[in-house]
């Protein structure tokens, strides 16, 4: 939570630059801070603190209730949090959207009864990845991947009864069809309960060999080597499990030789067989060559099945409950697919834990275990959950994306990536997706809107009987109601049968369908119709992991809703994550943590954590590199705040020296050069910060204000004109007030969308506000963000002039060295008590020099310059 909430500060941060940028350019920023309210977290943390009070076996309702004040709670603190921040927002309930609030929750139906009506939703009894420890389904932005997952994997003997021509072969070669094995390889041992068929490639060669023992087995050809290495029997804890050892080759045949012939299986009933069939994704790289398949339990499985015309003939066996225990005779499917006494032993059972051991002890018991090895390996796991998941075939709603593919597509090329590479793996993702999983099994949430025939168990799901449904919603303002009324006031009098009982299974839409129709909310809250075409939010702004998530459902919600190929974003910047300074991932096992208010506030516990304040945590997250994870520590804290103390420390030295008095800019052709040069780099910095704000470059506005107030003013223009401003006067004095007046404002213009609270202050103060203001002069003093940003005239611009600058800098730099030279050698006090002699045989030099000559001793910080072209008068002289 607290590195969740560490992301959350970054990302808020990052937009506030955004916003406040676009105010300073006297845009108008409609802008609807919100939280995403529903969802599997929130719930689980309502059911634990109701358990915590005595209270178990909640219903839906009450579920929803404590899972509403959860949201809130943490809504409230967030919102105190993110003010800490800085965050400029109006944050009253009108101004903020809510996914939880009743309008929000009536415009995603509203979204989702378009595609009903578009006809891109739909029912299907299939497998989908599904969290046991959660008890619903996933859909792929749910789903994260653990590199080390361990599987018991198993090496099992399927019985080969083999049709007309291979029998023939077998004959011919004098082997008995009953002594021959099909190995098989898997990592899932539990799904053999779901076996259905096996798949073999029709166009691979496969080998009958004997073993040692005498055992005849069948395999791929090209992995006949591997079966030696294969470890014998049931593991052991703490003994060294013996190998096949070598193997003779009989026969071979090929995979079209082996298509349509059967086979059995000890979990079938006795006068059970089932067929083998060809299947695309079975390659001999691997295992045997010869897949179990279980069209329950995996995605490519059930491709196969159902092309093939298996699906409709055979249907599906699934034996695996919402708990991921093993139920029989079959989970949800009503399946009469028997399975053997033995096995059904297992009922209750956890599937992928005990469950999985006592099918492996089963088939050692029915001799159907060759050996089994843990393999390491990634594995899908619930991201909220951290736990393995499964693929279980359940009755789930699907979102049709087939159709809307080439719409989705074509949007995206007119989406601006920040950075590039986003565009890439963003239209990768959704050309890889063909349908979306829609439902979860979870009461907290938006209603699916689909009430079910309790005879039948069709589902009645029409765009007219979901404005039935809105309309019984509107009624009762809330949506608790689904789960309270009779099923039948949701059925709309044309579909109503006197004979007809209904029934409501409380079905919740995803939440990246939630977060998905934020698009809509924002446009309605401008008055806008949901599909107006131009009309988009002009920024989304997230983390990488959303290109699977909000940036993925909300193009597919705008699409398949409005049926055009418009985004509802023009621009899409996505971030990287908080690190360590070691680039490790916070996590509270690690202990590496840093909560952001650390750095605000300190830490009494912590001398590391001072308190800093809210432009330094604003100013890090400024300068990071946002594209990649992005390091914080207190070392890099402090570094950062070095920074803005010199920031701070400059802006006070030109207020000393402006004071409340603004001065109109001079003509450039008044000033001396060194003036011009000035104005010239500060135009140039105006310029590429406000470029890099445009285009979302934070690190670069960071990097040059600092080079500026770094090199080209302190070293160079104050340390330059320190004495016009403290014994000068006339014009003279007045023309460099004037510019530090200038570079003061487009300094705090620069610094304003990343520093408020510095800029407000500079603002204050440049303005002849008292340095202790009463409140109610504080009330009525004008944000500096209500005067915007004025760019700085292009009058100022002179590449020469510049040019002609750069050159006698690189002669001051040497000068310096040499000066600095002499006063180690103490031939020298000070530089200002210097007398220099300049031989300058470079003509174009002497003649810039010649031009300024009276402008040198101040460019030189030197009491007299003396400027020859003849190295020999000069020495005369």
């Amino acid at each position: 939570m607290v590195h969740r909430m560490q992301m959350v500060a970054y990302i808020w941060i990052l937009k506030d630059f955004i916003l406040r940028f676009q105010v300073l350019q006297r845009r108008r920023v409609h802008y609807m801070p919100g939280w995403d309210c529903h969802g599997l977290p929130i719930e689980v943390k309502a059911v634990a603190e109701e358990a915590a009070r005595g209270a178990t076996h909640l219903s839906p309702t009450e579920i929803r209730h404590a899972a509403r004040n959860v949201a809130l709670r943490e809504l409230v603190k967030q919102r105190e949090a993110f003010k800490d921040f800085s965050i400029m927002a109006d944050w009253s309930e009108e101004c903020a959207y809510r996914t939880m609030h009743f309008p929000y929750e009536i415009t995603q139906l509203e979204l989702f009864s378009r595609m009903v009506e578009r006809g891109l939703i739909y029912q299907q009894f299939r497998p989908v990845y599904w969290s046991p420890s959660s008890g619903t389904a996933l859909a792929e932005a749910e789903i994260e991947y653990d590199d080390q997952h361990r599987s018991r994997s198993a090496y099992v003997a399927f019985t080969l009864l083999p049709n007309g021509p291979l029998r023939a072969k077998l004959a011919k070669a004098a082997l008995h069809t009953e002594d021959i094995k099909l190995v098989v390889w898997t990592t899932t041992p539990w799904t053999l309960l779901g076996n259905m068929a096996l798949a073999v490639s029709q166009d691979a060669q496969y080998s009958i060999v004997r073993t040692v023992q005498g055992a005849y087995m069948l395999v791929a050809s090209e992995l006949v080597d591997s079966l030696q290495h294969i470890p014998v029997g049931l593991a052991q804890p703490g003994i060294t499990q013996a190998t096949l050892g070598d193997v003779d080759e009989v026969l071979q045949v090929s995979g079209y030789d082996l298509v349509g012939a059967r086979y059995h299986f000890p979990f079938m009933e006795q006068d059970t067989t089932r067929k083998i069939i060809s299947a695309p994704f079975v390659t001999t790289t691997s295992g045997t060559g010869i897949v179990h398949m279980a069209p329950a339990h995996g995605q490519e499985d059930y491709q196969v099945w159902r092309d093939t015309g298996n699906l409709a003939q055979h249907g599906l066996v699934s034996h695996v409950d919402g708990q991921g225990r093993f139920a029989f005779p079959g989970a949800e499917a009503g399946s009469t697919a028997a399975v053997c006494a033995a096995a059904q032993a297992l009922d209750g059972q956890e599937a992928m834990y005990e469950g999985n051991q006592s099918v492996l002890a089963l088939l050692y018991d029915h001799g159907a275990l060759l050996g089994e090895r843990l393999y390491t390996h990634s594995y899908p796991i619930d991201w909220r959950t951290k736990k393995p998941l499964m693929m279980r075939a359940t009755s789930q709603w699907f979102a049709d994306l087939s159709h809307i593919s080439g719409e989705a597509q074509a949007a995206l090329e007119h989406v601006h990536f920040v950075p590039a590479t986003g565009r890439n793996r963003l239209a990768s993702l959704v050309a890889r997706r063909s349908e979306w999983c829609i439902s979860r099994q979870r009461p907290w949430g938006v209603p699916l809107p689909a009430v079910y025939n309790a005879a039948t168990g069709e589902a009645l799901l029409t765009k007219t009987n979901i404005e039935h449904i809105l309309g019984v919603f509107a009624q009762h303002k809330s949506m608790d109601c689904w789960w309270t009324l009779d099923a039948e006031t949701f059925v709309a009098s044309e579909y109503r049968d006197l004979n007809a009982k209904w029934i409501i299974k409380g079905d919740t839409l995803d939440v990246w369908f939630d977060s998905g129709s934020s698009w809509a909310v924002l446009q309605s809250s401008m008055g806008r119709a949901y599909c107006t075409p131009e009309l988009c939010a002009d920024v989304y702004l997230e983390g990488t992991d959303q290109h699977r998530g909000w940036f993925q459902s909300s193009l597919l919600t705008r699409i398949s809703t409005c049926g055009d190929a418009k985004a509802p974003y023009a621009n899409l910047v996505t971030h990287g994550f908080v690190v360590d300074d070691a680039g490790r991932k916070m996590s509270k096992s690690v202990g590496n943590v840093i909560a952001p208010e650390s750095f605000i506030f300190g830490d009494e516990k912590n001398a590391a954590f001072p308190p800093l304040g809210t432009d330094i945590l604003r100013w890090w997250a400024a300068k990071a590199d946002y594209t990649r994870d992005m390091p914080i520590s207190p070392l890099i804290m402090k570094h950062a705040a070095d920074e803005v103390r010199k920031l701070r420390n400059t802006a006070r030295f030109l207020l000393a020296n402006v004071g409340n008095t603004q001065t109109a800019l001079p003509e450039p052709t008044t000033l001396r050069l060194l003036d011009r040069y000035i104005m010239h780099e500060l135009l140039q910095l105006d310029t590429v910060c406000h470029k890099a704000y445009q285009e979302f470059d934070f690190p670069r506005v960071v990097r040059r204000l600092n080079e500026f107030v770094t090199c080209s003013l302190s070293s160079l223009y104050l340390d330059v004109v320190k004495d016009i401003l403290y014994a000068g006067g006339g014009s003279s004095r007045e023309n460099v007030v004037a510019i530090l007046d200038q570079i003061l404002y487009t300094m705090t213009c620069i610094l304003a969308p990343i520093l408020p609270h510095l800029a407000e202050d500079i603002h204050w103060y440049r303005s002849g506000a008292e340095r202790d203001p009463t409140e109610a002069q504080a009330l009525h003093m004008p944000s500096f963000f209500q005067q915007g940003w004025t760019p700085i005239s292009a009058a100022w611009e002179d590449f020469a002039l510049a040019s002609t600058m750069q050159q006698i800098l690189n002669l001051r730099s040497d000068v310096f060295g040499l000066m600095t030279r002499c006063k180690e050698a103490s031939l020298l006090k000070s530089m200002p008590q210097a007398a220099l002699e300049l031989y300058v045989p470079d003509a174009p030099l002497y003649k810039v020099l010649f031009t300024y000559q009276d402008q040198l001793c101040d460019l030189f910080s030197a009491a007299q310059v003396a400027l020859y072209d003849d190295y020999e008068a000069g020495v005369q002289q």
